[in-house]
């Protein structure tokens, strides 16, 4: 499941640049960094890749799975002391979608 869904992100980044890297950040969560993109433009690109990875499903022993995802999006903020403030704000808005129902995407 996660190599599928980690080949069709990738597959999606290739598309909206070279300097896109996705970064697996622990148990079935994912990191794009995606470094002089507004806000709006981070927002186009998590749009893209939940579309993509919307429409995954694995098939497991007679079983299919379909994928379900939540998304977090944030800038870079003046007020940032660090990099971990960055991304306390990012995490907060993928919990935000988790527990809203996922299938969704917070952005602040």
């Amino acid at each position: 499941m996660l190599k599928g869904i980690a080949s069709t992100v990738s597959n999606v980044l290739k598309k909206d640049g070279e300097t896109l890297t996705l970064y697996r950040t622990g148990g079935e969560e994912f990191n794009v960094i995606l470094p002089d993109y507004k806000v709006e433009q981070a927002q186009a690109v998590a749009q893209d890749v939940f579309n993509a990875v919307a429409q995954l499903s694995v098939k497991y022993n007679e079983s299919v799975i379909h994928v379900t995802l939540s998304i977090g999006v944030s800038s870079l903020a003046v007020k940032d002391r660090n990099p971990l403030d960055f991304y306390k704000r990012v995490d907060a808005n993928l919990y935000h979608s988790k527990k809203n129902g996922r299938m969704q995407i917070t952005v602040d």
